[in-house]
């Protein structure tokens, strides 16, 4: 009848423009949505019921069932998706054991992917070595890498493992094993999962336990781990910036846009320079370097490696343009965030920083980032973004009075934008990590 062809055709035009709303709203994200296989499924399930209820007159009928049986066929989805992910992890380890390769493990609370960077171009000079992308630090992630791209001649993998809970590295340990280990450094990180620092560290630790006889290398500049070194039996070394250990560096200084500093490996003490900015990149320097010479790596090819390391994407890397952007917008923690600041002191002309804060703090958000806000007085502006963090950074600049003119407080990245004119040649930008704009 034409009541029905009406409804019909209304219908549709409705699921059209919302389909086009739909769409521009993920288009306008910061961080777009990525379409995995599960939410694939899920979007279609969901267009296809609501295609059913577009031809029913009576569809409104329908509602109460669909409501009924939507978190029944999610649950199903969810059961199928934990098979498929049992089954693609399976695979891996049966890869892995059917091979000669050696796994190299990196916890930490900061410095794992960079750390995981330096060492694969380290040992890469003498042994065929593989390291996951990015920060594939999860089950899935590694056995994603495993699957589709570890090599039959590959001697060492490197592997990130990363927790947000107790006994998460220890299921990484029991899934992919661990030949040798680094531990980065314990922080403040996470809280919001872990509560507590020292359950950080007794997370992070799991992997020391797991190498109770083998390798394991130790931040011992880091007082947890200094306890975890304390503790560890069989195998282990330690490196430092501050004192001397198996591997050790000093006279650490910023110039020429590079980190200038003294190391000493093998009882002797060698001058070199890299392009990586911070002392917490000269500690993850000292780590690699520590594990390299360890498996046969020699004092050459290190400091080769170590003057032509290239910065990792977002991890305090430097963009020279018409002003110097230090680029450190990759999830920053409380360490990092005061390397990143001294890095910046360091830089000529004006500086400017602009941050949201640090988040996943637990209850200690308001403290971490009230001591953020007096950390950063010496800049000439501060660029505060969003509400989440916004008081405690204040009322940290504050503190110290800091001059509330040099204050900018905007919603968005974007906002913050045409505030960076403001900056002339050889200033200097921070960028300290990078919320989505839709943070909660």
């Amino acid at each position: 009848t034409i009541n029905t062809a009406i409804y019909v055709i209304t219908n549709l035009i409705i699921l059209f423009i919302l389909n086009i709303f739909t769409k521009n709203l993920i288009r306008e994200n910061k961080t777009p949505i990525k379409f995995t296989n599960k939410l694939k499924r899920l979007y279609f399930l969901s267009f296809f019921m609501l295609l059913l209820l577009v031809f029913y007159k009576f569809s409104f009928c329908l509602y109460p069932i669909v409501l009924l049986f939507c978190p029944i066929i999610s649950n199903t989805i969810n059961i199928y998706d934990k098979i498929l992910n049992r089954h693609y992890i399976s695979t891996a380890r049966k890869r892995l054991n059917n091979s000669k390769t050696k796994i190299i493990a990196i916890t930490g609370s900061n410095g794992k992917t960079s750390v995981k960077n330096i060492l694969f171009q380290m040992l890469s000079t003498k042994y065929k070595t593989q390291a996951t992308p990015a920060s594939f630090n999860t089950p899935l992630g590694i056995s994603k890498f495993i699957n589709t791209s570890l090599e039959k001649d590959c001697e060492f993998l490197i592997l990130e493992y990363g927790a947000r809970h107790r006994k998460d590295i220890k299921k990484l340990c029991k899934l992919y094993g661990a030949d040798y280990g680094i531990i980065t450094s314990i922080s403040a990180q996470h809280l919001e999962t872990f509560k507590t620092t020292n359950n950080v560290a007794k997370a992070k630790n799991e992997l020391a336990i797991f190498l109770q006889n083998k390798m394991c290398v130790f931040n011992f500049d880091n007082l947890y781990c200094q306890q975890m070194f304390t503790k560890k039996q069989g195998e282990k070394l330690a490196v430092s910036i501050f004192q001397n250990q198996n591997v050790f560096a000093k006279n650490i200084q910023i110039k020429d846009c590079k980190t200038h500093f003294n190391i000493h490996l093998n009882n002797q003490t060698f001058e070199t320079k890299t392009n990586l900015l911070g002392r917490h990149n000269i500690t993850n320097i000292c780590l690699a370097s520590c594990l390299c010479f360890y498996l046969g790596v020699n004092e050459t090819q290190i400091l080769n490696t170590i003057e032509n390391l290239k910065p990792t994407e977002h991890r305090l890397s430097l963009v020279s343009a018409h002003i110097n952007i230090l680029d450190d917008s990759y999830n920053c923690s409380p360490t990092s965030a005061k390397e990143a600041l001294w890095v910046l002191k360091n830089f000529g002309g004006n500086k400017m920083i602009i941050t949201p804060g640090i988040v996943e703090c637990g209850g200690k958000q308001y403290e971490i980032n009230f001591s953020l806000g007096q950390q950063m007085t010496f800049c000439d502006w501060c660029i505060i973004v969003g509400e989440h963090n916004k008081k405690a950074i204040l009322d940290g600049l504050k503190s110290q009075n800091y001059s509330m003119d040099k204050i900018i407080l905007c919603k968005t990245l974007n906002d913050a934008k045409m505030y960076f004119s403001k900056l002339k040649p050889c200033d200097t930008l921070l960028i300290l990590n990078d919320l989505p704009d839709d943070y909660s």
